[in-house]
């Protein structure tokens, strides 16, 4: 049997390091957002785990800010638990084997997207040289 989570996102808030007793965990989540049928968008929160021995490097964790866009694969987790309301709740979660950020987040003064209107508009196709009509090429 083989069973591997894949996904990919931005993160919604910065990741953070525990250490545990058998070394260090860093945990960060990432959101999927999808738009139902009737029109409604239903968020679903992956939290990752990164799992990291003694002696290992975590030095990945000054780079998993809030909005840095990363790939994860791990093994995938479903967690059953009860809420603070005696209301049952449910966790996805992945185990992360492989990490991978694609885009790193924005430097903290310029973590302001840039608005549409200041994007540049004069973005164009690029056109090919220009070819004899009669070349000698052999096809």
């Amino acid at each position: 049997m083989y069973l591997k989570l894949i996904v990919a996102g931005r993160l919604a808030r910065d990741a953070e390091l525990r250490s545990v007793s058998n070394g260090q965990v860093i945990r960060f989540s990432i959101p999927h957002t999808i738009q139902t049928s009737a029109g409604e968008e239903k968020t679903i929160w992956v939290d990752c785990t990164y799992w990291r021995n003694p002696g290992d490097s975590v030095e990945v964790v000054k780079y998993l800010r809030k909005g840095a866009i990363v790939l994860v694969e791990g093994l995938p987790n479903v967690r059953f638990y009860v809420r603070q309301d005696n209301t049952p709740g449910v966790s996805f979660e992945c185990r992360v084997t492989n990490l991978r950020i694609l885009v790193y987040a924005p430097a903290e003064a310029a973590s302001e997207p840039m608005p549409a209107a200041e994007l540049p508009t004069d973005i164009s196709e690029p056109t090919p040289p220009d070819l004899p009509e009669e070349s000698d090429l052999p096809f």
